[in-house]
């Protein structure tokens, strides 16, 4: 079985997003996963998550011995440059965002991740678009939920829950893309709803919201959200639409279906074709839209489930492994 290695990119423990999701799926199908942790350690440390599953906190994967073939896993396009480090068999590039915006800095790499990834994997259709054309082993794999996590109904409700009006969800990070202004509006225009937000703060320096109807409860462990999500009435994805946005796959869209809640969120390309959402881009429709949801009957609960139940990170993680045996094939046969 091969070795998968991921530089150091995202703390494990952070918002737990696609690069955990996979390659923890990855070690659970038999793959040795080296993940090279985010952060500073005051210790060199090896950290079994599994058997074959480590957490490498300050230690070089490299330093561990580990199965071949070796296989490199980038998120971040910078690391394109670090390579040689790693003496891959082969580099996968996981195209999350487009580089644009807030991630216009990740542009500059992609002339080098074009020349020396073997393997391009897309979260959205946008990004999908400009690799395709321009690569020759490009896949659209957007992202997922682990559907099993989410949709049983948790015991505890969360003691920081406000519990007096009904709740509206916002759970991600709290970032510039988030449209704020929007947001201000429908707040104001609803005092009889509690508006909660969950996430660590991305590129702001404080959460940029006050008003008496709005709690943020921070950053919150994984194995704990669904303990919230189970308590929104609405789960929001309320996007600026921008260049950036554009090529958004909203993992929050995938977890709040699999909790079995509706969502209202602003027509970004990725959410016109899902089944049973609710998008408006105009700050007043889109809080009359919030209320004539919460007036009428959710009817449409057992669809949304059954339409994430289908996109769940085993069936993403299997069909991205039938893609990297083939193409680790191909290059043994020098294709």
């Amino acid at each position: 079985m091969p070795t998968i290695i991921y530089p150091p990119s995202i703390p494990w423990s952070w918002m737990f997003q696609r690069p955990q999701q996979l390659l923890g799926h990855f070690s659970a199908s038999g793959q040795t996963v080296l993940y090279e942790d985010l952060g500073k350690f005051s210790q060199p440390n090896i950290k079994s998550l599994s058997p074959t599953l480590l957490l490498c906190q300050g230690v070089s994967a490299m330093s561990i011995p580990h199965p071949q073939p070796r296989i490199l896993w980038l998120t971040v396009p910078s690391h394109i440059n670090s390579i040689q480090n790693y003496d891959p068999d082969l580099v996968i590039y996981d195209a999350v965002d487009e580089p644009k915006e807030e991630f216009a800095s990740w542009a500059p790499y992609y002339p080098e991740i074009l020349k020396k990834a073997n393997l391009i994997f897309c979260s959205s259709h946008s990004i999908y678009e400009y690799f395709s054309s321009r690569h020759p082993h490009v896949y659209l794999v957007p992202n997922g939920v682990d559907y099993v996590h989410f949709s049983p109904t948790p015991n505890k409700r969360p003691t920081d829950l406000p519990s007096d009006k009904p709740i509206i969800g916002y759970c991600g990070a709290i970032a510039p893309w988030v449209d704020w202004e929007l947001l201000k509006v429908v707040i104001q225009e609803n005092p009889g709803l509690n508006f909660v937000f969950i996430g660590a703060l991305f590129q702001l320096n404080k959460f940029p919201l006050k008003y008496k109807n709005v709690f943020y409860l921070g950053l919150k462990p994984y194995y704990q959200l669904p303990a919230y999500l189970h308590h929104f009435e609405i789960g929001l994805i309320p996007f600026l639409q921008t260049e950036m946005t554009k090529g958004c796959n909203p993992i929050k869209l995938y977890e709040y279906y699999a909790s079995g809640i509706r969502v209202l969120g602003t027509p970004l390309p990725e959410l016109l074709t899902i089944p049973k959402i609710n998008l408006e881009s105009n700050p007043q429709l889109f809080s009359l839209r919030l209320r004539n949801l919460l007036e009428g009957k959710d009817s449409d609960k057992a669809e949304r489930m059954a339409y994430v139940q289908a996109n769940d990170w085993n069936e993403r993680s299997g069909r991205m492994l039938q893609q990297i045996f083939s193409r680790l094939i191909e290059m043994k046969n020098g294709v």
